[in-house]
């Protein structure tokens, strides 16, 4: 049986160790709402399906249909576009660039 838009949302919750009350905080709502949302109770809006894959660590994508985590490439993109310090994300291109490096040879 495939996963409803609210399970998938607990789920992610769930495994960034988020409590509904810290999704909400995070969100500027209240934990009910995100109960709702996870009861598949009410219809969410695409904009605030956006706001909740941003907050989960997932796409959008994934929330609505369920087909994988995510496409690699967008997960990193939006991963790497949640970098605040410009030090950090020279830090993280280094990385990748190591990781690449070691895949080539």
């Amino acid at each position: 049986m495939e996963m409803t838009i609210g399970q998938r949302i607990k789920e992610c919750r769930k495994n960034k160790g988020m409590t509904q009350e810290a999704l909400a905080e995070k969100m500027l709502t209240d934990k009910s709402t995100i109960s709702l949302y996870e009861n598949d109770k009410i219809d969410i809006k695409s904009s605030v399906i956006t706001e909740l894959a941003k907050a989960l660590g997932c796409t959008g994508g994934y929330l609505i249909e369920g087909s994988g985590m995510a496409d690699a490439n967008e997960e990193i993109l939006m991963l790497f576009s949640q970098i605040k310090s410009e030090k950090v994300k020279a830090i993280a291109i280094k990385q990748l660039e190591a990781l690449i490096s070691l895949e080539v040879e």
